[in-house]
């Protein structure tokens, strides 16, 4: 067989890398649809707590310099932020960049065939 021929010849993919594609595909749908179902529902930020919630007083933020340095405030900063990424209108984001990477990961695993057993070699030896 030539090296024209094998280039002609469709590649052929394992069912695992198959199931793998597949999979992404759905993750991929399933979790773009969620964040869009979570975001329409979510109801609307409470003006109230960013205008009045105590880490937005001047005096909370001193006194956590006081007591614990720059990196208190840094890491205090830091709590709210990942804090809030788990409600409301930033959970949708949070849902559909989570479930991109996820069905990206798939995708990438399938096509490099990585969970694939490495062919064996089969000689026949005469002894």
């Amino acid at each position: 067989m030539s090296g024209r021929e094998k280039d002609d010849e469709p590649e052929r993919y394992s069912p695992l890398q198959i199931r793998l594609s597949l999979a992404s595909v759905i993750i991929l749908v399933v979790g773009l649809i969620s964040a869009a179902i979570i975001y329409a529902t979510a109801p609307a930020e409470d003006s109230a707590e960013l205008i009045y919630g105590i880490t937005n007083d001047q005096r909370y933020i001193l006194e956590l310099q006081r007591i614990g340095g720059n990196a208190e405030v840094v890491v205090a900063e830091l709590h709210r932020w990942f804090d809030g990424l788990w409600h409301g209108k930033p959970l949708a984001y949070t849902v559909a960049v989570l479930c991109t990477a996820l069905a990206a990961v798939c995708l990438w695993v399938a096509h490099t065939g990585f969970f694939e057993p490495a062919q064996e070699q089969t000689e026949d030896r005469d002894s």
